[in-house]
């Protein structure tokens, strides 16, 4: 995914129902994870600085990314929704790792919070990115990413894996969708917050947490 860090921006936020605080973090190294708790999405360390982009004219960027005096990021509007839709999920995947769960009673509420995720992402994140001309590369890999893991958890639930290798293969999809997950939030909930008008971003919020229902 984009090495582009989190923009440090200023600004105020709608209500507190539309805002979600969340620090600059790297996606874990898998071997320093396994098995192990992720770090919470409200308790990380310290962002960096922005470099560079062309933001929206008027954008949420004048909106959202506050820098509060404990160092957190405050974003708003679609930015916050997709961001707290995304902590929901990593919660549900640690969940799944601690227990060391891999049958389909198990995976299922993770598969379909997945799906309805990543549905939510289709019909607004991605699109007005790409609309207001944020980076195409960016888009369309974590598109990929996110059907191929939806892929191999949608097989786990009716058994397509080999037994010899479905632990394996369901293990390696959680680990996959965590790092994802953290990826999704450096990339492209700093995107929209660069790229995406403040006004569009609050309506397709609403849309967003609809589909999600995360």
């Amino acid at each position: 995914m984009s090495d582009t860090s989190d923009p440090g921006k200023t600004g105020g936020g709608p209500g507190p129902d539309r805002t979600a605080a969340f620090p600059d973090t790297t996606a874990p190294q898998e071997e320093s994870t396994r098995h192990g708790r992720f770090h919470w999405p409200h308790l990380g360390r310290a962002g960096r600085t922005p470099t560079g982009g062309a933001p929206a004219a008027g954008g949420a960027q004048a909106q959202a990314g506050t820098r509060t005096r404990d160092t957190r990021e405050v974003y708003s509007g679609l930015g916050a929704s997709l961001a707290t839709s995304g902590g929901v999920l990593l919660a549900m995947v640690e969940d799944v790792r601690m227990r060391e769960a891999n049958q389909p009673e198990d995976l299922r509420p993770l598969a379909d919070a997945f799906a309805r995720h990543n549905a939510a992402k289709e019909a607004t994140v991605r699109k007005v990115l790409i609309r207001h001309g944020a980076p195409e590369n960016v888009v369309e890999r974590d598109r990929q990413e996110g059907e191929l893991i939806q892929g191999i958890l949608d097989r786990a639930l009716v058994g397509g894996h080999p037994a010899d290798t479905h632990v394996l293969t369901v293990d390696g999809a959680l680990a996959q969708a965590y790092q994802y997950l953290f990826h999704e939030r450096r990339d492209l909930v700093s995107a929209i917050d660069r790229w995406v008008p403040a006004d569009e971003s609050e309506t397709l919020s609403a849309a967003f947490e609809a589909i999600a229902g995360n």
